[in-house]
């Protein structure tokens, strides 16, 4: 390449054999870098005076977008006001998101627990499951499904196959149970 050679601007490799004459897919691949070349920075300031956070991303989705669409184009000269329109809903899209995004509240963080809290915790939590395991089945099963699952008494009939009040019954007399239970650890703890 000389010192006078454009370096962003390239004519396609394939050269047609009946002189100065292009096919027309290689006429219209030219015309597509020709556009993407020339309109490029244009369309990225567009995007940015628009006021998107991401201008380049924008122009290079909005040139994608009429790349896959360039052979239905009628005439390539609509080429440019479909990559305006493409840009001009891109930035719209992209701040509706920002805007979406900037309300949303931020994660809350919490004060970490200390070594001694977790030590505490798991020791509850291995007391918990010893208690739950000592239940009958369908103890067990209804506690679970209401307090971990935080089903309701009749997602909890329909789950185990079993009357409404059998539900309320077994809820009942597994959580005095297992009150008895941890009690009764408490007492030797």
């Amino acid at each position: 390449m000389t010192r006078f050679e454009d370096p962003v601007v390239r004519v396609p490799d394939k050269v047609p054999e009946n002189g100065d004459q292009r096919s027309d897919e290689d006429a219209a691949e030219f015309s597509f870098e020709m556009l993407f070349h020339q309109r490029f920075e244009t369309m990225k300031r567009l995007a940015y005076l628009l006021g998107a956070d991401d201008p380049e991303n924008i122009a290079q989705e909005a040139f994608v977008r009429l790349h896959k669409r360039w052979e239905e184009l009628e005439d390539p000269a609509k080429g440019l006001a479909y990559l305006r329109a493409t840009v001009v809903n891109l930035s719209r899209s992209r701040l509706r998101h920002l805007r979406v995004v900037r309300r949303t509240p931020p994660d809350v963080l919490f004060d970490e627990a200390s070594a001694e809290s977790h030590a505490v915790a798991r020791s509850e939590h291995r007391r918990l499951r010893a208690a739950l395991g000592g239940l009958a089945t369908r103890q067990r099963e209804v506690l679970v499904l209401r307090y971990w699952l935080d089903l309701d008494q009749a997602a909890i009939a329909e789950t185990l196959g079993v009357a409404i009040g059998t539900v309320k019954a077994t809820t009942s007399h597994a959580m005095d149970k297992l009150r008895k239970r941890l009690e009764k650890d408490m007492e030797l703890w």
